[in-house]
């Protein structure tokens, strides 16, 4: 059967929530939903099991392909999952877009956060976030994290939202499939971590030992500080061990999804390995 998404007014209040969700933390929140943008990572979010609410299509961009394009697939599995599929022209399309070059579909998720306390129990190393404000690094992140068998990620200070559109456009599944946690207050979301019995380790530029010298095979949290200025003296004094990523030549520091994913990846193997 030939699904069609059914056209919906520039007037129709669906049109100014999906704005103020794709453009407001505040928004998301108080709705406890998000949007993520994209046939591909919106198939990928169905393949997880995510609570869609509802699936909107750019109608000329639909005309425009056939059945065997990825927006055209991820309409039918929605359609089959029994999630509302709304078609809007290309200038209110645009208009609700948080991309350039808008691709086509965009969807209403359930915004699912996890208890720090709960995530302290799953088995695997923790991720901690702390005031990671690029998007683009935390969603990445949240992609690596999963990759490595971590047990989640505990979003801290003022990081950025896990689940705004940059970070879940880089997380895509994972955002559904790994369980996040939130916490407004740093030490009191170390100290829980703390108390489940976890070791804390920071991730700092210099002062620390290399990752493949520090015992990660273990129950362990690992922090990942700011962009701009990395772990605050204070949150360092916290932690039971301190690792920095040896490099040569001039280069000074690497980008901190990356060196996040380097010590994730360590751990991974740490752990495969005892």
């Amino acid at each position: 059967m030939v699904v069609e998404p059914t056209p919906l007014s520039a007037n129709n209040p669906r049109i100014a929530s999906l704005r103020r969700l794709s453009g407001r933390r505040k928004a998301r929140l108080e709705a406890g939903r998000f949007v993520i943008e994209g046939p591909v990572p919106i198939a990928e979010l169905l393949a997880a099991g995510a609570d869609l609410d509802e699936l909107y299509v750019d109608l000329d961009q639909w005309a425009q392909v056939d059945d065997r394009s990825p927006l055209r697939s991820v309409v039918r599995d929605a359609d089959a999952a029994g999630v509302p599929v709304w078609g809007l022209t290309a200038s209110v399309f645009a208009s609700v877009s948080d991309t350039n070059s808008p691709q086509g579909a965009l969807a209403l998720a359930l915004r699912t956060v996890t208890p720090i306390s709960d995530v302290a129990q799953i088995d695997g190393p923790v991720l901690v976030l702390v005031d990671i404000s690029d998007p683009g690094n935390a969603g990445t992140l949240v992609r690596a994290a999963e990759a490595a068998g971590c047990a989640g990620v505990v979003f801290v200070g003022s990081s950025t939202d896990p689940f705004g559109p940059k970070a879940v456009r880089a997380a895509a599944g994972s955002i559904v499939r790994l369980p996040i946690a939130e916490g407004s207050e740093v030490s009191p979301a170390l100290d829980e971590l703390r108390s489940s019995g976890r070791s804390l380790v920071a991730t700092v530029v210099d002062g620390g030992v290399a990752p493949e010298a520090t015992d990660l095979s273990g129950s362990v949290a690992i922090l990942i500080g700011s962009e701009a200025h990395g772990l605050s003296a204070e949150v360092i004094a916290t932690c039971s061990a301190k690792i920095t990523i040896p490099m040569q030549s001039a280069v000074e520091s690497i980008n901190a999804a990356v060196a996040g994913a380097v010590v994730l990846f360590e751990a991974a193997r740490q752990r495969r390995n005892a």
